[in-house]
Order: C-alpha cells, then structure tokens, then sequence
C-alpha cells in the first residue's frame, strides 16, 4: 500500500531490533499513538 502510494519501501530482515542494532536512527512514538496488541500464550 505505501509503494502505491508512492512511498520507497523495504523489508528489514530481522526487523526493529535489526535496524536499532545496526544503529539507525529512530523516532519516539507518544504514549497515546501506542496500540497494544493481545498476547497469547
């Protein structure tokens, strides 16, 4: 959907952790913009 929309995407092998690690930068994300998700077990 962000491709269509004309955005240059990419998959990250190893994800947020792989991307901190390798030490990019990141942004905060305010407490109220946070959706958490069910766990299960």
């Amino acid at each position: 959907m962000l491709r269509e929309k004309g955005f240059n995407t990419f998959v990250i092998v190893g994800g947020l952790t792989a991307w901190r690690k390798a030490g990019e930068p990141v942004e905060p994300v305010p407490e109220n913009d946070l959706v958490k998700l069910p766990t299960f077990s």
